[in-house]
């Protein structure tokens, strides 16, 4: 026989969450919360307080410098303009996809949301606090704004209503003519990103991770800020309102002022509004069974004291987590801070006693002899060059003072190694160490160095990246495709592409890359370079190195420069016109065929004198050929050999006319007649 299981009523689900809450809270509002305002008094050189008056003040700032320097190491790594988070493409066909989701995702972490100051604050609470928390979800957001319209035609008044967003309030019509007022809303809904302040998170203090066990997320609100989310008024007015909403976390809240100070502070509910009382009101989620079939959902229930307001099943809980130093099998991981405290709290110790010493020195103790100064104040008042009357010279004598112990200094540099061995930022990454940078150590050697030095601060980077940055990006890109409704327009690789988050495909990998070395960002930069001239210069690579790889290496190299718009000044090799001839050239080209031609010419005529020429000594040999014969035919007269010499010169004359006429004249010669 199956076995029937019972579904949870709303009463049961309101008990299991309220006892959830009380079983997480201790441990999060007992010595979490303690160590959190105690790690905030050092952070802010509160702490070690000094022993008594009369001691020195002084207190190192040794939490302050630690968490500062891998705050900045971080921010730079991930901040710095580059494009550090990537979507993989799940193939050829998706590298351009992928890189327009990128893009996309970036902007709305950048863009629509500030992520430099949530990287900034997620580190800062994960070093100080254990733990980073951020609320990554979908805000529904509508902007209304009431617009007054005049003198509108007809036609222009049906076209205001016709557009999405306009609701008429008010209309007035004179003469065909339209006033009034219409009320304008504009859908802002986007994905929000939320920086949780510590104290605000509640997690059952056995879970292994976020995604395991009871989450909630506490916050001091006030009725209106339930009224306008759209709770139930009478439901919402009904609350109690509580004198000290969040109890001893005010304490931690304020701690964060160092202008207020780390005095208690609570709110006066007795003279606000009624709607304007703050409640506490926790977003909890929750696995329970609310249908009765043996299976466990997620829930997120909205509650607020014993009043159940809202539930709901969800797939997921929207919090992502950063912890700089995880411990295996457990959620709260080591304070980066806390490992800082017995460092500051020693070089505190040994420098207020070099101060004091040396102050003791400069104003020591003296021993007074009864009755040998004549005014006691001229001793007590330590001006410089002040007089003391005394009535015996060894009646005034300044007690002994005990050397320093010389172990000091050393024990204070000790101190300072070890604090940088514990944070794992070092004097060498920061650039203060002025005996690395000298004429002894190569640039090479210097680097190698700050590489070293900064092995635990690449730890913390990584897990920042894996578990931080990764989850990030993919649950931004889900909320969008699940959310965005509408086509947008965003700039890829310097052009505008139109988007559709909704048809976009879910992706589960990304690709995180970052340099956190010295002169790691210019190293992988030039190593592009170098492999560009490589294969440019390389005879047998050229035929496959063409336009569009060329284009690729020298984009990449370029943005690992960190130079973000590279198509503002490369343009890509589908979009570069055909080349145009250039007019010198054209000209000089025209210049060369006409010289050609002019050679070819003249080559042409040179072989049509010759053959004029070689006509001309034939009608020579011929003429005295009939020359030879007209003498000794004697039967001729003179008249008829007259007559007969006039026509063979006539047709001399007349082919050497006509090689005149046909000859340039720099290519005529001299065509001698056989009377010259």
């Amino acid at each position: 026989m199956a076995e029937t299981f019972t579904a949870l009523t709303e009463d049961e689900l309101l008990g299991l969450v309220r006892d959830e809450i009380k079983g997480s809270i201790g441990y999060s509002d007992g010595d979490l919360s303690h160590e959190r305002q105690k790690m905030l008094r050092y952070y802010h050189a509160e702490l070690p307080e000094r022993q008594s008056n009369g001691n020195s003040s002084y207190v190192s700032q040794d939490v302050y410098d630690g968490v500062e320097g891998s705050k900045a190491l971080l921010l730079e790594t991930f901040s710095a303009g580059t494009d550090v988070v990537q979507f993989a493409p799940n193939g050829p066909e998706d590298v351009e996809m992928a890189k327009v989701c990128t893009t996309y995702t970036n902007y709305i972490i950048h863009r629509q949301n500030d992520g430099f100051s949530i990287y900034r604050d997620i580190i800062h609470d994960g070093l100080m606090a254990r733990n980073g928390i951020a609320k990554v979800y979908w805000e529904n957001k509508q902007d209304q704004i009431e617009e007054k319209y005049e003198d509108l035609n007809e036609d222009q008044f049906a076209s205001m209503l016709a557009q999405d967003g306009i609701e008429l309030l008010d209309v007035t019509e004179q003469q065909g003519r339209y006033s009034g007022i219409v009320l304008r809303s504009t859908d802002n809904s986007q994905v929000q990103i939320e920086v949780i302040p510590p104290e605000e998170f509640v997690i059952n203090p056995m879970s292994r991770n976020v995604d395991e066990g009871f989450v909630a997320h506490r916050r001091a609100m006030t009725k209106a800020d339930l009224i306008k989310m759209g709770f139930d008024v009478d439901t919402v007015i009904g609350l109690p309102g509580d004198e000290d909403p969040l109890g001893e976390n005010y304490t931690e809240r304020y701690y964060r002022h160092e202008q207020t100070g780390p005095q208690k502070l609570t709110p006066d509910e007795h003279h606000r509004q009624e709607q304007m009382k703050e409640i506490v009101v926790y977003e909890s989620y929750v696995e329970a069974d609310m249908e009765g079939d043996g299976v466990a959902r997620l829930y997120k229930v909205i509650s607020a004291g014993n009043t159940l307001l809202e539930y709901e099943q969800v797939d997921r809980q929207p919090f992502i987590v950063f912890t700089p130093i995880p411990v295996p099998h457990a959620f709260h991981g080591e304070s980066f801070g806390l490992k800082l405290v017995p460092t500051q709290n020693a070089r505190t110790a040994l420098m207020r006693s070099i101060l004091d010493h040396a102050s003791v020195t400069t104003n020591p103790r003296y021993l007074v002899q009864k009755g040998a100064l004549t005014n006691p104040r001229e001793l007590l008042d330590n001006r410089l060059g002040g007089i003391v009357n005394v009535t015996r010279v060894d009646g005034v004598t300044p007690l002994l003072q005990n050397q320093l112990n010389p172990f000091v200094f050393q024990s204070l540099m000790q101190l300072e190694e070890d604090a940088e061995n514990t944070s794992g930022v070092s004097k060498l990454s920061q650039g203060l160490n002025k005996d690395a940078v000298s004429k002894q150590n190569s640039a090479a050697m210097v680097e190698n160095l700050v590489n070293l030095s900064q092995q635990r601060s690449k730890i913390i980077a990584r897990n920042f990246a894996n578990n931080f940055l990764k989850p990030l990006f993919l649950e931004v890109y889900r909320l969008a495709i699940e959310n965005e409704d509408y086509q947008k327009i965003v700039q890829v690789a310097g052009t505008y592409v139109e988007i559709s988050p909704m048809d976009w495909a879910q992706r589960k990998d990304v690709e995180v890359s970052f340099k956190l070395g010295y002169g790691e960002t210019e190293r992988e930069a030039s190593k592009f370079q170098q492999l560009h001239a490589l294969l440019s210069q390389d005879p047998g690579i050229q035929p496959f190195y063409q336009a569009q790889n060329r284009y690729a290496m020298v984009r990449q190299a370029m943005l690992n420069a960190g130079i973000k718009d590279v198509d503002t000044y490369l343009t890509p090799p589908d979009q570069v016109p055909p080349p145009q001839p250039d007019p010198a050239q054209e000209m000089q080209m025209q210049i060369t065929m006409k010289q050609i031609e002019l050679e070819e010419r003249k080559v042409a005529l040179q072989e049509q004198e010759a053959q004029m020429k070689a006509e001309i000594e034939m009608a020579k040999l011929e003429l005295a050929k009939a020359t030879a014969e007209v003498d000794i035919a004697s039967q001729y007269s003179s008249e008829e050999r007259r007559d007969f010499d006039s026509e063979v010169r006539a047709d001399i004359a007349y082919k050497e006319l006509e090689i005149t006429r046909q000859t340039p004249d720099e290519n005529r010669t001299a065509i001698v007649s056989p009377n010259s």
